[in-house]
């Protein structure tokens, strides 16, 4: 059943990363995710037919083709696809291994999902819509009350700091707030220290508002990991494409996006690995 269940969840994940595709298209440029309800060729504008339209199947039927006008279909809508099944198969695996609710499983997997639009709209366009940030940085709170398992521990250590609380509101929103500010305060402070040491903007204000999305959702120890996680891989990267198209700017997203992955799967081993468990209230 188990195995069924991981099966289902890769099915599933091909399914949501169609609909991460239209999100992807329509977001940045302003279009409604829901009029027109059928996904439609970016170029001639015809409406496409269920069946050129199944997930991880249809983009090789078509030969990477538009049945209608026959323009190229880019490989992003397969790779986001396959993407978003495999990582919600792969972490619905570790996360019930872990023993984490369904409630929080249902968030982490949301939340993966918006790390998968994010990631791709700043890779093309280089923004981070607020729809996805500043709507994040809103619903982190409510979810935080509705799933307090979501910040482990540390939302009945905040909640004790409140005297009508029974630990069960005040607790996690408190977490959930100090989470949000402290993953907006690094990335500004760290975008202004930058700016002023290198003359030049160093980070945008979308990720700091992506930052404290992350915070709210996460709690400050995890954002904090992922704060210092994300420069090992930008930097790498960036050197790289430095050298190869003397462009000093990069999509930082991707990267944020890719050690918050790291901290969901790994973060508390982590932690533990680099002694600072204890240190910082585990």
């Amino acid at each position: 059943m188990f195995g069924f269940r991981v099966a289902t969840m890769f099915v599933f994940g091909s399914i949501v990363g169609s609909f991460l595709n239209v999100c992807i298209y329509r977001m940045p440029r302003d279009k409604s995710l829901w009029s027109p309800s059928r996904s439609y060729c970016p170029h001639c504008h015809e409406t496409i037919a269920w069946y050129d339209n199944i997930p991880l199947v249809s983009y090789f039927m078509l030969n990477a083709q538009c049945r209608h006008c026959g323009s190229h279909i880019s490989a992003r809508y397969v790779l986001v696809e396959f993407l978003t099944a495999i990582l919600f198969a792969g972490c619905f695996w570790a996360f019930m291994q872990r023993g984490e609710s369904l409630a929080v499983i249902a968030v982490y997997l949301a939340l993966i999902g918006v790390l998968i639009v994010t990631s791709f709209i700043d890779i093309e366009l280089r923004i981070m819509p607020n729809t996805l940030t500043i709507g994040g940085m809103l619903l982190a709170p409510v979810l935080s009350v509705l799933v307090p398992d979501l910040h482990g521990e540390a939302w009945s250590r905040f909640g004790r700091g409140f005297a009508l609380s029974t630990d069960t509101v005040a607790g996690p929103l408190a977490a959930s707030l100090i989470g949000a500010a402290v993953g907006a305060a690094a990335t500004w402070l760290s975008g202004v220290m930058g700016k002023v040491l290198f003359r030049k903007e160093a980070m945008g204000f979308g990720d700091v508002k992506f930052m404290a999305m992350l915070g709210g959702l996460l709690g400050w120890r995890q954002v904090l990991l992922v704060f210092f996680i994300a420069p090992f891989f930008g930097a790498v990267y960036g050197v790289i494409h430095v050298l190869r198209t003397r462009d000093h700017h990069i999509a930082y997203g991707p990267f944020l996006s890719l050690a918050t992955l790291i901290t969901l799967l790994f973060g508390d081993r982590i932690l533990a690995f680099v002694g600072l468990t204890a240190f910082m209230g585990g």
